[in-house]
């Protein structure tokens, strides 16, 4: 019975923060994630008035761990992109890039995905790097 306990316990301990299957879930702002995919301009209405943001839809579903949603980790695949400072003006749709920063939960009606990405940086890629088939 000893032996059981102590067995769950590091399964429990090894597995915490992963998603089985997939790997370790990210976590929120302060920490820093990297994520590639492809960028869409997408126009939503606020108050009548037509409001454009840059979406990042990733190359494959991430999980993370927004503990104010639940204590597993939320799957998404699309993050409004805020921060744009820095970006380079000649992007266009279906763009393929990388984009390095931090998560976000969305808090207000201007934020419309579950998860946004505070940019640090963006890089274009190659048209012909494409992911990889799962």
């Amino acid at each position: 019975m000893r032996l059981r306990t102590v067995a769950a316990c590091i399964a429990s301990l090894a597995l915490g923060g992963c998603v089985i299957g997939y790997g370790r879930c990210l976590l929120l702002s302060p920490m820093r994630v990297s994520l590639t995919g492809t960028l869409h301009f997408r126009t939503y209405e606020i108050d009548g008035l037509p409001e454009r943001v840059a979406v990042l839809q990733a190359d494959s579903s991430q999980y993370i761990y927004a503990p104010a949603q639940s204590r597993q980790c939320e799957m998404a695949s699309n993050f409004q992109l805020t921060g744009w400072s820095d970006y380079p003006p000649d992007l266009v749709e279906g763009s393929r890039i990388t984009v390095h920063g931090s998560l976000l939960q969305s808090t207000s009606v201007h934020q419309h995905s579950r998860f946004i990405l505070k940019l640090r940086r963006l890089e274009r890629l190659p048209a012909a790097q494409r992911p990889a088939s799962h």
